[in-house]
């Protein structure tokens, strides 16, 4: 634990670096902050802090950063968090179409983006906690088939099918509809293992219509078609952050960001926990965005967790804020998703 001394002049670097991205120097805090410390004492405790990890000196500079530990003493023992004001909740809800999940979704990674001046995501409810309210194949051309499965909560999802041989519409409008009558109403992932079951115990014995059926079915619930979507909108938001002027860094954050490979990483941790996590720099486990930081949470669907959200940004990021955006945003998902159940 760090002394009353220690932890205001610590929270005064923390607050004055994400505002300013620039290094905090001793005279600042002895002329702005409320310690009345002169700044030879300031600098003394200034560099106990570096001592023991919570500061950095950048080469360049007689200021001090926050280290990634300085940071999170910051978020856990000195930072208040709070709720949005009404502004930032109208502004969240301004201009949703709550006709589609997949549209309110994306709406809200790009609210939570253009709220914070970062980057904002949502998970989507992967396909097998969802229960089916529609299926249908069309035939966009003889050998390509597009399957639509729409959920119970309104989210909708295409596959492009190629197939060996043609299938005409007729063939493929009985096929939907069996699926339809024999299927609506159960979760994707009872119906992906009742149709493996099936083409397994009884394949020898199905007639046309049923083979046709299942074997279709069979590869529109593979397991590759049920992972999360990820919504993610405002990457250029933090690539225009003073800390990432390095074409290379610049670079290297843009591929992650496109492959969204980490994301899926993060969300398997947040998803078995409650409440907002949040992971700065070297805690996301991935060297290459070391400088970002990131506040992720869980939404629900009658009870049950079903996806997540967040908000990647500068370590630097004001977190009383983003934390509330995050947190307000599960809420309104939330409320949003069990009014479609």
């Amino acid at each position: 634990m760090l002394n009353e001394r220690e932890e205001s002049v610590l929270r005064i670097i923390v607050e004055e670096y994400i505002k300013t991205s620039e290094p905090v120097g001793s005279r600042y805090i002895s002329k702005s902050g409320p310690l009345q410390l002169s700044a030879a004492s300031i600098r003394n405790i200034m560099s106990d802090l570096e001592e023991k990890g919570y500061l950095t000196q950048p080469h360049t500079s007689a200021g001090r950063v926050p280290s990634d530990n300085g940071y999170r003493y910051y978020i856990d023992k000195l930072v208040v968090f709070g709720s949005p004001d009404n502004d930032i909740i109208s502004s969240l809800q301004e201009g949703c179409q709550t006709t589609s999940v997949n549209s309110f979704l994306q709406h809200f990674s790009r609210k939570m983006g253009s709220l914070t001046n970062s980057v904002g995501f949502v998970v989507a409810p992967k396909l097998n906690t969802m229960h089916l309210k529609h299926i249908e194949f069309l035939q966009f051309n003889p050998y390509t088939i597009l399957a639509v499965i729409v959920t119970k909560s309104g989210i909708v999802h295409n596959f492009m099918l190629e197939m060996e041989k043609p299938v005409d519409k007729s063939e493929l409008t009985r096929v939907s509809n069996y699926l339809n009558d024999h299927f609506s109403d159960k979760s994707l992932g009872e119906i992906k293992s009742h149709i493996l079951n099936e083409m397994k115990d009884r394949k020898e014995h199905l007639d046309r219509l049923f083979e046709k059926a299942y074997s279709l079915g069979e590869r529109v619930f593979a397991v590759e078609n049920f992972g999360h979507e990820i919504y993610l909108e405002g990457t250029s938001n933090v690539l225009d952050m003073p800390e990432f002027r390095d074409v290379q860094k610049i670079k290297e954050i843009y591929r992650i960001f496109e492959e969204k490979h980490f994301i899926n990483e993060i969300v398997e941790k947040c998803m078995t926990e409650s409440g907002v996590q949040i992971f700065v720099g070297s805690e996301i486990g991935k060297e290459e965005i070391n400088e970002l930081g990131l506040v992720s949470t869980t939404y629900s669907r009658s009870g049950n967790v079903v996806g997540s959200l967040g908000i990647i940004g500068p370590k630097r990021m004001s977190y009383p804020k983003v934390v509330s955006i995050v947190d307000c945003t599960s809420e309104i998902i939330t409320k949003m998703l069990n009014k479609l159940s």
